[in-house]
């Protein structure tokens, strides 16, 4: 009797720890995405792409239908610059979550990067037009910037204004009508942007080491050096910080 019950013992936990794996291996697709994913959008964000991608590339096996694994995966080939490969992943995107505008708005970026200008200009528009998209001042800046390239400078401004009416105290969009002045060969206007630009952020470093190219073109040189040497104190070992220290320099010697 006893070693009766002990088989039907054993056969209770065989029954109920027999379930288990099974349980655990429809579970296991779903929970390895999410490791891997985890785990690559973190060195995404530690600037270690190389690494991001290995993680995505596993995560994108156990979850081919997750719209935020393909566009994590689209930006580490991004900034591997391996763009038809980035495109690809942000068009997965697209069709899992149709018109997502942050996703048209990464695709919109690559498209800046692949130098498609038209093609960034319609899909910075398709999500600035989102109501529900928060930074639609950021898509906006975008397909001006777009313009901008195509030497539209007429539509580029149009559309860094229309940035300002929505985010006036934007930065960015100072600093990038600064690039269409110059390019239009209006120093005053160019000069009068950068200095709204730092009005608004003091520390925005690219805009100071810009302005004190035009103030050197001035022959101004005091003033000039004086906006190099904020940039190295603010930022030495920025890229604008070094171009400040060669600037210095050359302007010791």
């Amino acid at each position: 009797m006893f070693y009766k019950r002990m088989v039907l013992f054993g056969l209770f936990w065989f029954f109920l720890f027999g379930c288990v794996p099974q349980s655990q291996h429809v579970q296991k697709p779903a929970q390895q995405a999410d490791v891997h994913y985890k785990l690559g959008v973190s060195f995404l964000h530690a600037d270690n792409p190389t690494l991001a991608l290995k993680e995505l590339l596993k995560a994108v096996e156990y979850g081919p239908n997750r719209s935020g694994i393909h566009v994590s995966l689209a930006q580490a080939y991004q900034f591997k610059k391996a763009y038809p490969q980035a495109e690809r992943h942000y068009l997965k995107a697209l069709e899992l979550s149709p018109k997502d505008p942050r996703y048209q708005n990464n695709l919109a970026s690559l498209y800046l990067d692949m130098e498609q200008w038209d093609k960034a200009i319609y899909y910075f528009d398709e999500a600035s037009q989102n109501l529900l998209f928060l930074n639609a001042h950021n898509a906006l800046a975008g397909k001006g910037y777009a313009y901008f390239k195509k030497k539209d400078y007429v539509a580029a401004l149009a559309q860094y204004q229309e940035v300002l009416t929505i985010a006036p105290r934007y930065a960015p969009a100072y600093f990038l009508q600064s690039e269409v002045y110059h390019e239009m060969g209006q120093v005053e206007q160019e000069r009068k942007m950068l200095e709204q630009a730092i009005d608004v952020a003091p520390n925005y470093v690219r805009a100071i080491y810009q302005l004190g190219v035009l103030l050197l073109k001035e022959e101004d040189e005091p003033s000039a050096t004086e906006k190099f040497e904020q940039v190295v104190d603010l930022a030495p070992d920025s890229e604008w910080g070094l171009k400040s220290v060669q600037m210095l320099r050359s302007l010791a010697h």
